[in-house]
């Protein structure tokens, strides 16, 4: 699990955007993928790279590299593991730093590469596919096949042992321009899952409920029979918020009807066909179930509007709970998380509802996202820039990075240490080590490439095997969707990270808003009731047409086949 100040990261969706600003650059080395970097090495800089081990150059190099300024990092320059890298490399880094913030940190980005004074690297980039594309096609970004292939065997090994990643970070021109730290979340990529207040379950006698009928009948229960034993009738069965991590209220529940992923663009996939879920006939269903759930008093009024702090202060009512059953990715987008709270206790997932129809999907959320390292034409030793993301992708350069100093910040597992799967774990973090917003200046806060694959993530560190406890967080997400939502997923996925054309992105850019505003402007009406599912559904449909929906899918289903249909 992350940090709760982290947790934004993965809430954000990736923005599609087209950048118009033409950079004057040298041309890519010709159509062929991987073609020999305009502003690359040559004799002298392959010659001073040891193309194994350590250092990777002979005689010191200085590289420029860009990177967002951490709250959570003091200094860069004296970091720890910054030192420890030079020293392991040879290669000295020139921190061009801009502010952390996402917008602040797209807009500087975007005047260094107007300018021409970007960096020899960028380190922590957050490389928009778009922008891959374009500077990568005008020079500015070098193509990274052929280093990736002579001197990167950690990236080539990310490739076979993550079937999705070349393909996410391949242009539609066959060149890769950048490379993304991969973070193979598993709770994560099932993260839409509904809590249930498990204490009201067993007061009232009921079960974890199964399906869409079971859901309803719980809801009903939670608001009529007085669960949480107080005497007044003020539990909300079902609350949620549009702001928070897989906290909507559409989301779970629609999945018994439908397969429904707005973070995909509500995009399903059948024989390699793309089609949106939202002008199925379950998606109908979903919504009249969604409606009946809402006239009858069983969703909060307010879970279409109120931001997160509002639904962490019903989450934390005083006394006792009135929260029944609450969609989130995890409990501390609802409750309190601290170590001392216990209220999070109540509360366990449940498996995803069938369907009246039999339907029982959950989101499903995997992909790299924007890339984060990439070498620019400037770079006169691409060959040791090539090898230093190499060295990050390893264990030993992710693991120092993003915890820091053997024996310091963490120390080799005990032969009773136990990882997130319960088998034997390889190190475990320090207990003195830093807790979470505190300032440190001994690794990289998960900045810039690396490689916490799947494997890593639930193998390699110690976590309790008290899944109530906060040392067992990863312990107790792990299990829920390993038991509960894993297989649940579609066969057949649309890809998260497909590249664009410029054009296709700023076709994208334009009709996007528009058609993701109608969907859930219409979903809004017709839940609350504002317009009837029976009579205002076929203008409905007629509105989802106009709005773009079959040229936004066209232009998908293109990009798609140039990759998937090859």
């Amino acid at each position: 699990m992350r940090s709760k100040g982290t947790r934004k990261t993965w809430r954000t969706l990736v923005l599609l955007f087209f950048v118009t600003v033409l950079v004057v650059g040298c041309t890519s080395g010709g159509d062929e993928p991987g073609g020999t970097p305009s502003g690359g090495g040559g004799a002298e800089g392959a010659g001073n790279v040891n193309a194994t081990g350590f250092p990777i150059v002979k005689t010191k190099v200085e590289m420029s590299a860009f990177a967002p300024q951490s709250a959570n990092i003091a200094d860069l320059n004296t970091n720890w593991f910054t030192k420890y890298l030079e020293g392991k490399t040879n290669i000295h880094l020139n921190w061009q730093l801009v502010p952390g913030e996402t917008a602040a940190l797209k807009e500087k980005k975007q005047l260094l590469l107007a300018s021409g004074d970007y960096p020899d690297i960028f380190m922590q980039g957050d490389l928009t596919k778009e922008e891959q594309l374009l500077y990568g096609q005008q020079g500015v970004l070098i193509p990274l096949n052929k280093l990736i292939d002579q001197y990167a065997p950690n990236i080539k090994q990310a490739f076979k042992d993550i079937p999705y990643l070349e393909k996410a970070i391949t242009a539609p021109d066959g060149n890769i321009y950048a490379i993304p730290s991969v973070n193979e979340c598993y709770h994560c990529q099932f993260s839409a899952k509904m809590w249930v207040n498990s204490k009201w379950l067993q007061k009232l006698g009921l079960s974890a409920p199964k399906t869409t009928d079971d859901f309803y009948n719980m809801l009903k229960a939670f608001k009529e029979k007085d669960p949480n034993g107080n005497g007044k009738a003020d539990e909300i069965p079902f609350t949620g918020s549009p702001t928070g991590w897989h906290t909507d209220i559409e989301t779970f529940v629609m999945n018994a009807f439908v397969y429904f992923n707005a973070d995909n663009n509500y995009f399903v996939l059948n024989g390699g066909k793309l089609g949106t879920a939202v002008d199925q006939p379950g998606f109908k269903k979903g919504l009249q179930f969604l409606n009946k759930l809402y006239a009858e008093g069983l969703i909060d009024k307010e879970a279409f509007t109120q931001k997160s702090d509002a639904l962490s202060q019903k989450g934390n009512s005083p006394d006792t709970a009135i929260a029944g059953a609450i969609p989130a990715g995890w409990f501390g987008e609802f409750t309190d998380a601290s170590p001392s709270a216990t209220r999070h206790k109540d509360y366990d997932p449940i498996a995803p509802l069938t369907g009246p129809d039999g339907a029982s999907f959950t989101g499903h959320y995997i992909g790299v996202g924007n890339s984060v390292f990439a070498i620019t034409n400037k770079n006169k030793n691409p060959e040791a820039a090539i090898r230093l993301a190499d060295y990050l992708y390893s264990e030993e350069g992710t693991t120092l990075s993003n915890f820091g100093e053997e024996g310091r910040n963490w120390v080799k597992a005990e032969p009773n240490d136990k990882n997130t799967r319960g088998t034997a774990a390889k190190f475990k973090v320090k207990e003195t080590s830093y807790g979470v917003g505190q300032v440190q200046n001994d690794h990289w806060n998960q900045m810039g490439p690396n490689l916490r694959s799947a494997d890593y993530r639930e193998t390699a560190y110690a976590a309790s095997q008290d899944i109530y406890t906060m040392d067992g967080l990863e312990t107790r997400l792990y299990k829920a969707t390993k038991e509960l939502y894993e297989g649940h997923q579609p066969k057949e996925e649309f890809p998260t990270d497909i590249f664009l054309t410029n054009e296709q992105a700023n076709q994208v850019k334009q009709l996007k808003p528009i058609i993701t505003d109608y969907v859930k402007q219409s979903m809004l009406q017709f839940i609350m009731g504002a317009k009837s599912i029976d009579k205002d559904w076929d203008a409905y449909l007629k509105g989802l047409k106009d709005s773009g929906m079959d040229q936004f899918i066209s232009i998908y289903q293109e990009a798609y086949n140039k990759v998937y249909k090859k």
